[in-house]
C-alpha cells in the first residue's frame, strides 16, 4: 500500500470539512427536531491546545465541550451531553483558548438557531467563532 504525504495545511483543512461532513450526517439521523450543526473545527496552526466554550440557552448553561485542532469535540464531565442547537431558540457561547505558550483569548457568540453551524476556527493568533453554512 502506497502512502501519499499530504501538506499539513491540507491535510488540516481536509480534517475540518471530514468533522464538519461526520456531524452533519450525525444529524441528519435525528429524525423528528431539526438541530443546527454541532460546533465543528476547522484546523489551522494555532497556539491553542484546546478551545473550551460553555453553551448557555436562554442564558442557562446547558453544556461545556473542548474543541481540539484535531477536530474533536469532547465534552466536559461524564453527563454532559454533545451541543446541538435546536432551530428558533436563542444560544449564547463564551470561549476560551487553553495554550501551554502564554497565549490569554476569549471571546462570545450569541444567536438564533436558523439551520447553520457554529464553528471554531483555530488560526496563528488563537480562535474565532463564526456561523457557517446551512447545515439543513
Amino acid at each position: 500500500m502506497n502512502t501519499i504525504p499530504v501538506p499539513s495545511a491540507r491535510r488540516s483543512f481536509t480534517t475540518g470539512v471530514l468533522a464538519i461532513s461526520f456531524l452533519v450526517a450525525g444529524l441528519s439521523s435525528a429524525a423528528e427536531v431539526k438541530l443546527d450543526g454541532l460546533l465543528a473545527v476547522i484546523d489551522a496552526p494555532s497556539p491553542c491546545v484546546t478551545v473550551q466554550v460553555q453553551i448557555f440557552e436562554s442564558e442557562i448553561l446547558k453544556t461545556m465541550v473542548a474543541l481540539t485542532p484535531t477536530g474533536e469535540v469532547k465534552p466536559l464531565g461524564k453527563t454532559t451531553p454533545i451541543p446541538r442547537f435546536v432551530k428558533g431558540m436563542n444560544y449564547r457561547l463564551q470561549a476560551v483558548c487553553v495554550s501551554t505558550k502564554g497565549i490569554f483569548q476569549n471571546t462570545g457568540l450569541s444567536f438564533k438557531a436558523d439551520g447553520r453551524t457554529v464553528m471554531v476556527v483555530f488560526t496563528k493568533a488563537g480562535f474565532v467563532i463564526k456561523r457557517g453554512g446551512l447545515a439543513y
